[in-house]
């Protein structure tokens, strides 16, 4: 094994080391990363103690450090500063701590995977550093233990069937098994008993952030089916959902709450030190955990910081004044950002087929980059005066999400969780929602012929058909207006789709009401960003310049048409999907209030 080529913090004086080696058999780099990069899950299978209180400090140098106090034996607290962490993705990992302890001063935890005939071994090395009289307190009381439970975790990466989740199973008591049959009686029964499963052997890490995608895209079943799945959870009291506000750079948790009143306008990255206005689409992700009811404490943390928790980060290397280090990371293609964060530019790299077979940084480095994908070389030297912390970080994440717009344009997200508003007075931001307004074209003449009641009638009628329409093209009606009616979708290709069908399946009920002065549908659909905000009757609403052109789309829409904007109608899913439906966009231009002689396109063919 290499000596620590991420380089060292200084050792302590005066103190005594005592360590252990554990190795695992011949195993995928994939499934030893999983373990010996989930320093949560290694702690609670060796028995530490949890953290019971984590902060983030600016050293006087300007570092961000992690500190915290450790549960210990007797109900004793160990104070504890995260001294180093560093890491490459499938590579290595280190952790130091330094704690307030008489028995213990430093811990300091490094796996590495070793390239081997077959796969690699996941090599993990311990040691705990302290004052010499106290050598057989920690040999005794905890290496020795650490060291057998480990080697037991270790071996499992030898089975030959795969060990997805990785802890000991755990029983569900009666309360969390009768919320279960509950799911299963009211979903679908094979995903229901997929993740009764995840729930007996997952690792608290994962149950206490389960991302409906990245799961689906694991067991290999359709990512909206399971997300179904955990929603319809929420009924019955199995799963709970909450609202993770993420830092647009690191892309960890800086804000969130159970439900959506509990999030503010911007949210704050100490350690990155961003202050990122809160937005449904870009930066609030979805995420799920089992109910208290079901299973309780998976809220205590056993680590801080470590690859498991931060997909996005393929390498973080701590480094002191005037050190450096030169290793390997794997880089796939895409863009990437590699910086100290505290406020400090970032270089972005593109890595592709051609570029730099070498990353390099230097504090106060910035501008773009181009590197060859694969293998790369990371160069990284801190010539300053402080210590820095570089993460390398894929832009916009490494993990599928589910974004909040995409949940709240939902019509069953409006049916089940109808009571999740937003606070009376927050306006927050959605960067892309495709809006659509319908109005009923001939409703004057309709109320003459048929009266009030039956005119009234036909109006709740036609509400049934546009909302099943939206629906089908997960969509949700926002809101009705008279006898217009407002509708949400995630993408535009959606809102089109919806729009298409509503008119078609609207076109052809409204023959069935054999009138002489028959209704006909206008509707106008438009993509952009919008603030949403709370509303007494619609619960979640939109405003800004994105509705009012939609609005205005519609108004130009004669009886039976579809007219989309220009920012809608040249979208390339869009463009097949008029293709594949036979409609042909015909633009026009029309004078619309406030916006001059815009580009419209009217939808002609089929529809």
């Amino acid at each position: 094994m290499i000596d620590h080529p991420e380089g060292s913090p200084d050792a302590l004086p005066g103190t005594v080391v005592d360590s252990f080696r554990v190795e695992s058999p011949v195993t995928t780099a994939e499934r030893a990363w999983k373990l010996v990069g989930d320093t949560d899950f290694m702690s609670r299978s060796a028995g530490n103690g949890a953290v019971v209180k984590l902060d983030v400090s600016r050293e006087p140098d300007g570092f961000m450090m992690l500190k915290g106090v450790m549960a210990a034996p007797i109900g004793m607290r160990i104070p504890f500063e995260e001294t180093w962490t560093s890491w490459v993705h499938q590579r290595f990992f280190r952790q130091v701590r330094d704690l307030t302890s008489p028995f213990v001063a430093r811990s300091d935890y490094r796996a590495e995977l070793v390239p081997v005939p077959g796969g690699v071994r996941a090599v993990v090395d311990l040691s705990l550093t302290g004052p010499g009289w106290a050598a057989i307190v920690r040999r005794g009381l905890s290496l020795s233990t650490m060291h057998r439970r480990w080697e037991a975790v270790l071996q499992r990466l030898g089975d030959d069937v795969a060990d997805e989740e990785g802890a000991a199973p755990r029983v569900l008591g009666d309360e969390a098994q009768a919320a279960v049959r509950r799911w299963r009686d009211g979903a679908d029964g094979a995903l229901v008993a997929r993740l009764e499963s995840h729930y007996r052997c997952g690792r608290h890490s994962d149950l206490a952030r389960m991302r409906a995608f990245v799961l689906a895209d694991r067991w290999g079943v359709p990512r909206e089916a399971l997300l179904e799945t955990l929603l319809a959870g929420v009924d019955v009291g199995a799963t709970e959902l909450f609202w993770s506000v993420r830092c647009v750079r690191c892309y960890g948790q800086v804000a969130g709450g159970g439900v959506l009143s509990d999030l503010a306008d911007h949210a704050e990255c100490p350690a990155c030190g961003v202050t990122t206005e809160t937005d449904l689409g870009e930066n609030v992700e979805v995420l799920f955990a089992p109910h208290p009811g079901v299973m309780r404490d998976l809220n205590v943390n056993f680590c801080t910081i470590y690859p498991a928790q931060a997909p996005a980060q393929y390498a973080l290397l701590t480094l002191a004044p005037n050190q450096g280090v030169t290793l390997e990371a794997p880089v796939p293609p895409g863009e990437w950002r590699i910086g100290p964060g505290s406020g400090q530019p970032d270089v972005v790299v593109e890595a592709g087929g051609e570029g730099d077979p070498v990353i390099r940084w230097r504090p106060g480095d910035a501008g773009t980059a181009l590197a060859r994908a694969g293998n790369v070389t990371l160069d990284v030297k801190n010539d300053a005066r402080s210590r820095s912390r570089v993460q390398l970080t894929k832009s916009g994440g490494a993990v599928p999400i589910v974004p909040a717009s995409f949940l709240t344009t939902r019509e069953n997200f409006r049916r089940r969780l109808g009571h999740q508003v937003l606070a009376p007075d927050l306006r927050v931001g959605v960067r892309s929602v495709a809006l659509l307004f319908t109005d009923l074209s001939g409703s004057t003449a309709m109320y003459e012929e048929l009266g009030d009641a039956r005119a009234f009638a036909v109006v709740r009628e036609h509400f049934v058909i546009l909302r099943a329409a939206a629906a089908a093209n997960n969509g949700t009606v926002v809101k009705t207006i008279g006898d217009a009616v407002m509708a949400a979708f995630f993408d535009a290709h959606a809102a089109v789709a919806a729009a298409c069908q509503m008119q078609t399946q609207f076109s052809a009920w409204a023959i069935t009401l054999d009138m002489e002065n028959a209704p006909s549908l206008k509707v106008g659909v438009h993509v952009g960003s919008a603030l949403v905000v709370h509303s007494d009757a619609a619960g979640l609403d939109y405003f800004g310049g994105t509705v009012n052109l939609a609005a205005r789309a519609q108004g130009a829409a004669a009886a039976g048409e579809v007219v989309l904007t220009d920012a809608i109608a040249q979208q390339e899913r869009v463009v097949a999907l008029l293709s594949e439906l036979g409609v042909v966009p015909e633009p026009f231009h029309t004078p619309l209030k406030g916006l001059g002689n815009v580009r419209l396109w009217r939808l002609k063919g089929a529809l």
